[in-house]
Parts: C-alpha cells; sequence; structure tokens
C-alpha cells in the first residue's frame, strides 16, 4: 500500500473511531410508581395520626413526680415554721443548762476538767435551718407535637388529606432506646522516626460509641375499619451504632448532648421509611428517578438521527409529569428513531454505522423509554433480545438491574387493572 493509501486508511479509521464515539448523559426524571396493592377507586381521602405508646408511662411517672414535690414542699413549709420555736427551745435549754453549770463549785469543775479530763460545759446546740427535699425528676420518653408529625411525615400520595370517607394511617412510636456511652480504648502502633532510627510504640486510642434505635409499628385501616396492614417493620428494630472520631486524647461523655441529636434523627428517618412503605402499598408516589441515555458524539451528520433521539426522550422524561401528553409524543418518536437505526445494526461489524457498542447504547435507551411509558411488552421484548448479545459485565448487570424494574412494573401493573 502506497504511502498516500496508508494514510486516508489511517484518516478513514479515525473517522470511523470518532463516529462511533458513544457517549452516555445523566437524566433526572419523575414518574408515577403505582401501588402494589391498590385501594377501591371509590376512596379518594387519607387522614394519618401519631400516637406514642409511652405516654401513658411518661403520665404516670409525671403524676407521681408532681406529688412528691408537693409533699417535699409541705414537708419543707412545716419545717420552715417549726423552725423559730426550734430555736427559741434551744436557746432555753441552753440557758437552763449554763445555769446549773455555774452553780456547780470551782473545785467540781476542775476536777472534772483536769482530772477526769472531762468539759461538761453545756454547748449551745441551734437546729439547722430546714432545707428542700430534693426530687430526682423522672427520665421520661420524649413528647410531641404529633399533629405535626402526621401532617409532616405522613402523606399518602395521591389522595386528598381529609378525615371524610378516609383512609386511616396510624404509626406508634414505641420510644426511643439506646446503650449507656461508653469510651472504647484501642492500642495502635505508632512509628516515630529519630535520627533516622524508628521506633515503633503502642499508643492508646479513644472514641465514644453507644447503640440507639426507635421501634414503631403502623396500622392502615379504610373508612369502614377493615385493617389492610399492621406491620412493625424489622428493619426499624435493629440497633444503629454511633461511633465517635478516635483521638488520642481521652474523651469525656455528655450523655444528653450525645445522644439527644440521634434521637430526633431516627425518628424523622424511621418516620420517612414507613411513609414509603405506606406509600409503596396505597399510594400513587412520585418517584426521582437518576439514570442514563446515550448518543453518539461525531464531527459530521452521521448520527443525527441519535442525537435528536437522545434530545427528545431527555426532554420528554424530564417534562414526564408536567406535560405527559407532549412528553409521550416525544418518547414514541425516539422509540421510532432507535428501532429505525437497529435495522442497520450489525454487531459484528466494527465499521457498521449501528455496530455492537452503538446497538446496546440504543437498547439501553430503549429500556429507560420503555419503561418511563410503562410499556412492559417492549422492556421484555428488549431484555429478549440483550440476552442473545455477549456484554461486559457492567452492562449485564445494567441489563439485570432493568430486569427487577419491568418484573416490579408487571406486577404493579397487573395490581392496578
Amino acid at each position: 500500500m502506497t504511502r498516500m493509501g496508508l494514510f486516508l486508511f489511517a484518516m478513514l479509521a479515525i473517522q470511523v473511531a470518532q463516529a462511533q464515539n458513544v457517549k452516555n448523559e445523566d437524566v433526572q426524571y419523575t414518574y408515577i410508581k403505582l401501588p402494589l396493592t391498590p385501594l377501591q377507586p371509590s376512596i379518594k381521602h387519607y387522614k394519618s395520626y401519631v400516637t406514642a405508646a409511652y405516654e401513658a408511662d411518661n403520665q404516670r411517672m409525671r403524676t407521681k413526680y408532681e406529688a412528691d414535690l408537693a409533699v417535699a414542699e409541705a414537708d419543707y413549709q412545716r419545717e420552715l415554721a417549726a423552725h423559730p420555736g426550734n430555736v427559741k427551745a434551744a436557746e432555753e435549754r441552753y440557758a437552763a443548762e449554763m445555769a446549773e453549770w455555774e452553780k456547780k463549785p470551782l473545785s467540781e469543775k476542775f476536777v472534772e476538767k483536769q482530772i477526769l479530763k472531762e468539759n461538761n460545759k453545756p454547748v449551745k446546740q441551734l437546729p439547722s435551718p430546714p432545707y428542700k427535699r430534693n426530687v430526682e425528676q423522672p427520665k421520661m420518653q420524649r413528647t410531641y407535637d404529633y399533629q405535626a408529625l402526621a401532617s409532616t411525615y405522613l402523606i399518602l400520595e395521591g389522595y386528598e388529606n381529609n378525615p371524610d370517607r378516609a383512609i386511616k394511617i396510624e404509626i406508634t412510636l414505641n420510644g426511643f432506646d439506646y446503650t449507656q456511652p461508653q469510651v472504647i480504648t484501642e492500642n495502635k502502633n505508632v512509628v516515630s522516626v529519630v535520627n533516622g532510627t524508628s521506633t515503633t510504640t503502642q499508643v492508646p486510642h479513644y472514641n465514644i460509641e453507644f447503640t440507639y434505635r426507635h421501634t414503631m409499628s403502623v396500622k392502615v385501616t379504610d373508612p369502614d375499619g377493615k385493617e389492610l396492614l399492621y406491620i412493625s417493620p424489622q428493619e426499624l428494630n435493629t440497633y444503629k451504632t454511633y461511633k465517635s472520631a478516635q483521638t488520642k486524647t481521652y474523651q469525656t461523655i455528655n450523655e444528653e448532648s450525645l445522644v439527644k441529636p440521634f434521637e430526633e434523627k431516627i425518628l424523622q428517618e424511621n418516620m420517612v421509611f414507613i411513609n414509603n412503605l405506606v406509600n409503596d402499598r396505597f399510594g400513587f408516589k412520585r418517584e426521582t428517578r437518576k439514570t442514563e441515555l446515550g448518543y453518539v458524539k461525531a464531527k459530521d451528520d452521521s448520527y443525527t438521527d441519535l442525537l435528536v433521539a437522545y434530545n427528545e426522550a431527555s426532554s420528554g422524561l424530564k417534562t414526564l409529569l408536567d406535560d405527559e401528553e407532549n412528553a409521550k409524543a416525544k418518547l414514541m418518536k425516539s422509540i421510532t428513531a432507535w428501532n429505525t437505526a437497529l435495522l442497520e445494526s450489525d454487531v459484528n461489524n466494527k465499521k457498521a454505522r449501528i455496530d455492537k457498542d452503538v446497538t446496546g447504547m440504543i437498547y439501553f435507551n430503549l429500556l429507560e423509554t420503555y419503561f418511563a411509558l410503562r410499556n412492559v411488552d417492549g422492556g421484555e421484548k428488549t431484555i429478549a433480545t440483550l440476552n442473545t448479545m455477549s456484554m461486559s459485565n457492567s452492562d449485564r448487570k445494567q441489563k439485570e438491574k432493568y430486569e427487577a424494574l419491568f418484573n416490579d412494573l408487571k406486577k404493579r401493573i397487573a395490581a392496578n387493572k
């Protein structure tokens, strides 16, 4: 081959490589996730409630504490009123004892003090001022604005918050539980170098640890009182562990300031968990999905069809809820363009316009679009085609994620028919 021929061949190879430069871009959109166990169509409303199982115990402790405070105050006031009289009586008793002692002969006093080593001179003993007995405040579970919790964290999406013929969602808080914070000591090897000589010594490192949890249960009933769900999620029964950063200096524990933030944190996390659980069963939840769409980056217009399809699909996904009709039209237009391009697919020809890499990209674009349109048939056929192709490990894992998505979608569509 001539030098010019080699140059043209190289340029052609570069153009092909550039033409088939597959690019995947992040896309985020929101869609409505169908419920697994939809409610009767006649049900349009929901009402949510939060109660605490420990409130009765709180009230008993509070009542006893207030009663003990009242007794302590009454005792104090009684002793305070009697104190002046007790002081006067002590003064009079001392005066009487001094009068008797003064009557003793000096010789008797001398014998008692110097020989018998006795000091029988009366001592004035006044009663101590009364003090109010300390009543220790009981350790009660934290009380919340339960109505505010319900309205903030218990929202059944797709339904109106209205008590009229409403589905009833009740969360019961069982209380925040934690183990006593402890300082953990761990000896670590520390290497120091002095004058070129390294020395290894064990140095104690300290951190604080404790575990915590806040168990809850949720009950859902229909407007007629029929129980639809009652569960205490096992995920909320598991203790989580707090570990502070290790330091070489000993750490002191301030239990209240250390533990309190986690009580609020785990309450919010668990409420969100239960709200998601209830919506997964009964609601029409707005779900945010982060995914990728691909196109081919090229310097010429050889892949304009795929670039246009990418832009249309990206726009359609992002407006799926706000402008459903136009969004679906854009997604269908992209599907048509991608399926047309697949007619050229030649996975065994690296020089083909729609080679193996471009073919795989198109199939994954189709899977995302079919999912957004709830087109299970299209998704399953695309997965079946991908199963006939050799794929990288990352593509295989991505395909398996789509299989799970479409299996779940298929169940939800069947339940909502």
